[in-house]
């Protein structure tokens, strides 16, 4: 943090235009002079020494999908030192290889594109969201104000367009020795429901990204309309916004392994059989390692059984003690879909159910013999 009076800062840069003149701290679009003469945009926002140390920590962060924070400066006044207050000068995100040379937010980039955008360019937007919070966030920070006002396009596509985060003002570091946060942050409709009553996560980011992929897909802010496309999509949407943050992707980092699964980016993505499987659908070494071992001996495990038990024996044993947990404990193939949303949304009765077709299936090849027996 560098300490500067204003009369230095009046000299360091030209205020152009006051981009929040009825809020509280200002926001300013400015110009800095290059060392050739050159004159570049960046942005000045005022802030307090809490946000200052939010925006301190993001100054020793680069990534690819977060405006950058050049610096934060406590700017003193030599009239009065009680007046003295932070700013961070961070970058000016304009769309690159924009036709109308603007600067543009998420939702503007929407409009401009009919309304809605389709899956693969929505899925790589909600990846770099993700990308973009995952170092912040094992810094131990929160944005807590993700929505697409808050995402800019620094790289005009209308396929593969570029984005960063921006306004990190309500941002704060989650403790665990925080039982509920003092001030409410956030966007209706993007905003975490347990924001409001407890300390807020990581996690209430992931239910923000949530909303805005469905936003992306239908258009519609969240609670208005949701998204009825391509199932895989429609659970990752539910599972990323649900009221409940236990059910939610526990970091970022797991919901852009099933964002990037969802766009194929690897070989088992693109085979039907082995993208359903559980452990091919992370992303992670060793799991797919362990599922492949495990799905190998099972074959080989099933053959062998066959001559010992007879095909009927084995087809039990494969359906009650191995395709149906998989399938209800690991969701395999998406098929809880057949759920209604309302009962998939109740996380404490779809527990309940869930667990009792797992106890069905272990006695299903007990009651099946004894009806078999019986006739």
């Amino acid at each position: 943090m560098r300490n500067v009076t204003e009369e230095e800062l009046e000299n360091e840069y030209i205020i152009y235009k006051n981009l929040t003149p009825d809020k509280q701290y200002s926001t300013y679009l400015a110009m800095k002079e290059h060392s050739d003469g050159s004159l570049f945009a960046v942005v000045l926002k005022e802030m307090d020494e809490k946000r200052a140390s939010v925006y301190s920590a993001l100054s020793c962060m680069w990534n690819p999908y977060v405006a950058d924070t050049y610096e934060v400066l406590s700017v003193t006044n030599s009239a009065d030192p009680s007046q003295s207050h932070y700013i961070a000068v961070t970058e000016y995100v304009y769309a690159e290889n924009c036709p109308d040379e603007e600067c543009l937010s998420l939702s503007q980039f929407v409009r401009k594109q009919g309304g809605t955008l389709n899956e693969k360019t929505s899925l790589s937007i909600c990846m770099q969201i993700c990308e973009g919070l995952e170092e912040f966030h094992k810094m131990g920070f929160v944005h807590r104000d993700i929505k697409p006002d808050n995402i800019m396009i620094s790289k005009y596509d209308t396929e593969n367009p570029h984005v960063k985060i921006i306004d990190f003002g309500g941002a704060k570091h989650m403790s665990m020795y925080n039982i509920s946060d003092t001030t409410v942050i956030g966007t209706l409709g993007y905003q975490a429901p347990e924001s409001i009553s407890s300390s807020t996560t990581n996690k209430a980011d992931i239910y923000s990204i949530g909303c805005i992929l469905n936003y992306m897909l239908t258009g519609q802010d969240p609670g208005i309309m949701k998204y009825k496309g391509n199932h895989y999509i429609v659970n990752i949407i539910e599972k990323a916004s649900n009221q409940d943050p236990y059910h939610r992707y526990s970091t970022v980092t797991a919901m852009q392994k099933a964002l990037s699964h969802e766009l194929k980016t690897k070989f088992p993505d693109n085979v039907p059989l082995l993208r359903a499987l559980p452990g091919f659908r992370t992303h992670t070494l060793w799991k797919e390692t362990l599922a492949g071992i495990s799905y190998v001996s099972m074959i080989f495990i099933a053959v062998l059984a066959v001559s010992m038990f007879g095909l009927r024996g084995i087809l039990e044993i494969f359906v009650f003690y191995i395709i149906v947990p998989l399938i209800v404990i690991f969701d395999m193939g998406n098929f809880l879909r057949i759920f209604p949303e309302e009962i998939r949304k109740n996380n404490r009765t779809f527990t309940i159910i869930r667990t009792v077709i797992i106890i069905a299936a272990a006695v299903g090849p007990i009651v099946t013999d004894y009806i078999i027996g019986v006739k």
